[in-house]
């Protein structure tokens, strides 16, 4: 959250970082005050970052340097001026800072250590896993709709309910004529402004993700079928099957860096836990129980 907090501040306060109008000297990417940062550092930084963030700053490497230099630059300046008040000098401050450096260099260290080999894993633990789990690579049955929707006014306003009834009565009378031009209908007719735009057309929907009211009748239908009005809590849906995809398991190759990073990190985590087993037992924690049970009591 903190850091959250220093990128909005950089964003609100981009102007005073060094501009083009300051002359910096070679070897500087940056300049806020007496605060500095060197081209090397930031090429540090990026190079530290995820692979998911290195990958958006390739995509956008103004922008994203842009923000990364600026909230680098503003957290110096404010870690400077809390030095400069005597912040890091506080006990408190002192221990937080010691537990938060241990922290890092924990982290960086098992990181290392559990970091499974380039070589893991091989093609053929990846397919005995792609073979072992198909339901993991599932890909439901689909359809491809179109529709007409109109939308259901109030039940108590009798004369407006029956003026809609009347008019899906004709479209769908209309949609179902041979040779009618259902795409027309929909951008005419259709209440629903987004599929309308598209002449009705809603694109690939998972079975499962339909509308209770709509599934079953989409079921019934063959591809070029137009439904009868399907009524739901909304309205009526006179739906148009284009196509459909009938269930089917995404193939090896299209999912294999997906388990490969999968069983990567399996198997970091595996090798994490087994290395804090292995110290453990190696040298067991030893609690003094007298003195645990007088921190216990002071605690309020």
């Amino acid at each position: 959250m903190v850091f959250r907090g220093v990128m909005a501040m950089s964003l609100l306060l981009a102007a005073v970082v060094a501009s083009a109008a300051e002359k910096l000297p070679a070897g500087v990417v940056a300049k806020m005050g007496e605060v500095e940062l060197k081209t090397e550092e930031l090429r540090m930084m990026v190079d530290g970052l995820p692979p998911e963030a290195r990958a958006q700053v390739a995509a956008q490497p103004q922008e994203m340097l842009n923000r990364l230099i600026r909230t680098e630059v503003l957290r110096r300046a404010l870690a400077a001026e809390a030095r400069s008040k005597g912040w890091d000098r506080r006990p408190e401050v002192i221990a937080q800072m010691e537990r938060a450096r241990e922290q890092m260099l924990v982290s960086s260290y098992m990181n290392s250590v559990a970091r499974p080999p380039e070589s893991f894993p091989s093609d053929a633990e990846v397919k005995a896993a792609y073979d072992q789990n198909p339901a993991s690579f599932a890909v439901p049955k689909q359809y491809r709709l179109a529709q007409i929707f109109v939308l259901a006014p109030p039940e108590s306003d009798k004369a407006a309910f029956q003026k809609a009834q009347a008019k899906v009565t004709d479209l769908v009378s209309k949609a179902r004529a041979k040779g009618a031009d259902f795409a027309a209908l929909a951008k005419a007719n259709s209440d629903h402004s987004e599929s309308a735009a598209k002449g009705g057309d809603m694109g690939w929907v998972a079975e499962a993700n339909l509308l209770p009211e709509l599934r079953e009748s989409v079921s019934t239908l063959k591809k070029g079928e137009t439904s009868a009005a399907i009524r739901s809590p909304q309205g009526w849906h006179i739906v148009r099957l284009e196509d459909s995809r009938d269930r089917s398991v995404k193939p090896l190759p299209e999912v294999k860096e997906q388990i490969a990073g999968a069983l990567r990190v399996r198997k970091a985590q595996e090798t994490e836990q087994a290395y804090l087993t292995f110290m453990t037992n190696k040298t067991p924690v030893n609690l003094n129980d007298a003195e645990l049970a007088k921190l216990q009591g002071s605690i309020k």
